[in-house]
């Protein structure tokens, strides 16, 4: 007869391929297939993810009916979940901003899936594995468990969700038997130390039945301590987003500074009109930075201290204010570069000052992130606040 163990690694057949690629959170995955879909829905079901499935034209694609437009290579796309009004010309493309008529001119649909993580959905489906073991089980700090097995017991840490640092340092792991969990195994190989003793186990290999958590653990327990350790004062497993490099350069230009009036719908640099009253979303998506911005200096912040706010959380704030989903990550990101690009053109044109695109609007990066992970903020080096003047 098989053993449990045996019926829950065959629980799922889902390849371990299509797995690691749904645990990625905020994953855009274009085209998604029938075999990825099925797998979507599945892991939905068990609670580790949400999902959500969209429909997208292109603004120009040689294969629609109207094509060509204005801009022949314009790469905006727009999403036809937003409840607009086609005769009302209220499709435009958020990169040219001309009409766009998805149903009059049957143009050609693109799908595109988004995933989420679910936090509380990961750590049950872990529990209901380490249930297997038969031994008590309890949560010692967020993502941190404790076994009650072998001599000394063994915890388990779900690495991407721990929030006390000593359980991810290497004096920790070479002297307590732990197991890591992975939640985003794509960027393992970057995060994690280098030392084979370490036990690293993807979430996307447990939910595939390629590994047994329960075989795991208990090897963890009979493994004792590694012999060979390298001699490094190092952390085992490099947690959320790492110190930013600044990529703009414009801060090094001494002696530039730009005088910005933030007021009830629109936005000035040195007293010209940079955002109109029309800008709509870009106006909102400016006055979240710019209220981060503010609350920074409050805090008497330096320059290099300022924070950065994430496609995400701009993305969860539009929503806020909004009280429905407007825009997707794609969607803001293009917003924000043409931002930066319209101010750049109208203070050079209007003004004649030298400007840089990021001097008012400035994009950081993430240190240490391969896919190039950004952060965006008001430019704390070269912009300057004033009230708001009325005409």
């Amino acid at each position: 007869m098989d053993s449990r163990s045996f019926r829950q690694k065959s629980a799922s057949s889902i390849p371990g391929e299509l797995a690691a690629r749904l645990l990625q959170d905020g994953a855009l995955l274009p085209n998604p297939s029938a075999e990825l879909i099925s797998a979507a829905e599945w892991m939905e079901s068990k609670g580790l993810i949400a999902t959500r499935v969209r429909e997208h034209v292109l603004c120009a694609n040689p294969l629609d009916r109207d094509f060509p437009p204005r801009v022949r290579t314009c790469r905006g796309r727009l999403y036809l979940d937003q409840g607009l009004d086609e005769a009302g010309h209220e499709f435009r493309c958020p990169e040219c901003d001309r009409p766009i008529f998805p149903y009059q001119h049957q143009k050609q649909k693109h799908k595109e899936l988004r995933v989420r993580t679910n936090c509380q959905g990961i750590i049950a489906y872990v529990l209901s594995h380490l249930a297997e073991l038969e031994a008590n089980t309890r949560e010692i700090s967020k993502g941190v468990f404790r076994i009650d097995i072998g001599s000394v017991g063994v915890l388990l840490c779900i690495a991407d969700f721990c929030t006390e640092e000593k359980y991810l340092t290497l004096d920790w792991a070479r002297t307590q038997p732990t197991c890591y969990l992975a939640v985003n195994s794509q960027s393992m190989a970057d995060r994690f130390l280098e030392e084979d003793w370490i036990r690293r186990i993807p979430l996307a290999d447990l939910v595939s039945g390629k590994v047994n958590l329960r075989d795991e653990v208990n090897g963890a327990a009979t493994m004792g301590n590694p012999l060979r350790v390298c001699n490094a004062s190092v952390p085992v497993y490099a947690r959320g987003p790492m110190p930013i490099v600044v990529e703009a350069v414009s801060v090094q230009v001494p002696g530039r500074h730009f005088t910005v009036e933030c007021g009830p719908e629109s936005v000035r640099v040195e007293g010209e009109l940079v955002i109109p009253k029309s800008a709509g979303s870009r106006y909102l998506i400016f006055r979240i930075l710019w209220e981060r911005f503010l609350g920074d200096m409050a805090k008497t912040m330096a320059p290099a201290e300022h924070n950065l706010m994430s496609l995400e959380e701009i993305v969860k704030e539009v929503e806020i204010r909004c009280r429905k989903y407007i825009e997707d990550e794609t969607a803001i990101r293009r917003y924000i570069n043409r931002l930066q690009t319209d101010i750049e053109t109208t203070v050079k044109k209007k003004i004649g000052l030298p400007i840089d695109r990021e001097d008012i609007i400035q994009t950081c990066r993430w240190k240490g992130q391969k896919e190039g992970e950004f952060g965006y903020r008001i430019n704390p080096f070269t912009v300057t606040a004033r009230p708001y003047q009325n005409d």
